[in-house]
Parts: C-alpha cells; sequence; structure tokens
C-alpha cells in the first residue's frame, strides 16, 4: 500500500516529526482482510453495514483519547484528518484506497487496530446515523468543519460521483421534499439534491453539539482556516492537547475558497434558498476568531 495516497492534496508534504508507520493490510488478521475486500468501495459499505441495526461507531470506545472529524461531505473534512492524523502522537493506517473508508471499517468493528495509539478518525459518512456519537468516550473529541454551502455545492455537482450525492441526499433529506413545488416534474434536480443535503447534514451539527457537549466538541470554518492556518491549526492542536508544529500547515491552500462566481444564477439562488440559512445559522457556533479551549 502507498503511503502517498494519504496526501493527495499536497504529496509533497511530510510531518517533521518521527512518525509510525502506517498499519496496513499485512497488518489484519485473515478475517478482517476478508472484511476490507468485502467492503473494500463505499457503495459496498453502504450495502453492508450501513443496513445492519449495529451502531456504525459500535467500537469506538476501543480508542481511547482519538479525534473524530466530521462535517458536510467536500468541506474539507478530508484535509483536516490528515493533517491531524500525521502528528506524532497519532497513528495512520491505509487498508483501501480511503482512508475514510479505514475509519468506517475500524469503528464498526470489521477491523480491530492497536487500542494501545491514538487515532483520528474521519467520520462524514455517518449521516442519518450521527446519533451513534452518543457512544463516544468522555476522553474523545470531535471537530466539526463547516464550509460555505456555495463552495460544497460546487464540488459536489462538478467533483464528486452521482453515488455519492445520491446516498447523501436519501440519508439526510426527510422524504417529504420530493413532493416539493417548484421541482422538476420528475423530483428534484442534482442542483437541487446538493444544496438541500448541504441544508440537511449541516443542520445535524446543531443536535451534534446537544449530543456530545460543548465541552468534546469543536466548530472550524474551512474558509478562515485556509486563510490563516497558523492561527486556527494551533488553536486546534491545543484542543485536542497535541503538540503542533508550523509545517502542519503547508497542507493547507486557500485557492478555492470562493465558488460561487463559477455557479449559474439558478444553482446560486438555489443555494442561497436551502442553504445559506443554515450555514447562517450553524456559523454562530465557531468558536471567533480562533477557537479556545474551552
Amino acid at each position: 500500500m502507498n503511503a502517498a495516497r494519504l496526501d493527495p492534496l499536497d504529496p509533497g508534504f511530510t510531518s517533521p516529526r518521527a512518525e509510525h508507520r502506517p498499519l496496513t493490510l499485512q497488518d489484519l488478521t485473515p478475517q478482517e482482510r476478508d472484511a476490507v475486500a468485502r467492503y473494500r468501495t463505499w457503495k459496498r459499505f453502504h450495502h453492508g453495514p450501513r443496513q445492519q441495526p449495529t451502531p456504525l461507531l459500535a467500537s469506538i470506545t476501543r480508542y481511547p483519547t482519538s479525534v473524530l472529524v466530521a462535517g458536510c461531505q467536500r468541506s474539507g473534512t478530508t484535509i483536516m484528518t490528515r493533517v491531524i492524523a500525521k502528528a506524532r502522537g497519532f497513528q495512520r493506517f491505509a487498508f483501501t484506497h480511503d482512508d475514510e473508508l479505514d475509519a468506517a471499517l475500524i469503528l464498526a468493528g470489521h477491523v480491530r487496530v492497536p487500542d494501545d495509539r491514538r487515532y483520528c478518525f474521519q467520520t462524514t459518512y455517518l449521516n442519518e446515523r450521527y446519533p451513534d456519537y452518543a457512544l463516544m468516550r468522555p476522553d474523545q473529541k470531535l471537530i466539526w468543519v463547516l464550509r460555505n454551502p456555495y463552495s460544497v455545492v460546487y464540488s459536489m455537482l462538478y467533483n464528486w460521483k452521482r453515488f455519492a450525492l445520491e446516498e447523501l441526499y436519501d440519508s439526510c433529506v426527510p422524504t417529504a421534499h420530493s413532493g416539493m413545488r417548484g421541482f422538476w416534474p420528475f423530483g428534484p434536480s442534482l442542483a437541487q439534491k446538493a444544496a438541500l443535503a448541504y441544508a440537511h447534514k449541516t443542520a445535524q451539527l446543531e443536535e451534534i453539539r446537544r449530543i456530545v457537549g460543548p465541552e468534546r466538541l469543536r466548530v472550524i470554518e474551512y474558509d478562515r482556516l485556509v486563510q490563516d492556518p497558523q492561527t486556527w491549526l494551533r488553536a486546534i492542536f491545543s484542543f485536542i492537547g497535541e503538540p503542533y508544529d508550523p509545517a502542519y500547515a503547508r497542507s493547507l491552500r486557500a485557492d478555492s475558497v470562493d465558488k460561487a462566481r463559477r455557479m449559474s444564477r439558478r444553482v446560486r439562488a438555489l443555494v442561497e434558498q436551502f442553504a445559506v440559512p443554515t450555514y447562517a445559522r450553524c456559523l454562530r457556533l465557531v468558536s471567533g476568531t480562533a477557537p479556545s479551549g474551552g
């Protein structure tokens, strides 16, 4: 397994600190390797573990002091997870082509990794299963990445697979929306689905805050993070109790913050109608200029 897959956004980035070797398939039991092969794509995971009544975070208590990262899909949760996972105090893993899928297999209990190390798990995939956050240990932290809906919807429409958008929409948007006036004759368009999916997935933050508690949750706005990475990353690492190195900021770039100008007026109007109100409401949960430790 090529560890370079962990940083496609910045292949040249390496931590200035010594790192653990990433856990790979060779570190798993034959039964665990079979599980990885069986659920090696999100589509297979969707038709397997997601359809079972067992919590998707069934094994979260095995891994003390772990950090979870979440947010609406296409919001920067992947790069946020990778920055933390490369820190000296964390153990990385690389079982499939997708480290979030690896995390899903670990947390659902299909793969077991050593419990004497610290991990950062991307949990964006939970969607309708977000009540599983109630299973978190008191010593675990959750970081939610909030990104402006113009950039997110643009990325959903032009940089994402159709299956992923449909899964997010189906799992997060109430079925009542399928009959709303103003939708296309045969149901919502992809742009409408993307705007609604953003709104409903992002709105989960308010309930998650009640489930987890504000002391274990830090809400980060992606646009502010990439514009001032040193300030925000230093505060994030303070929140999770991990030493910070300024070199970590090299993984973050601010070259794709504003996508609104690339949208048609029709799509922009949909974003403003369905997604912007939720974004504005959740912005109040971001901790000021930079997050503090309380």
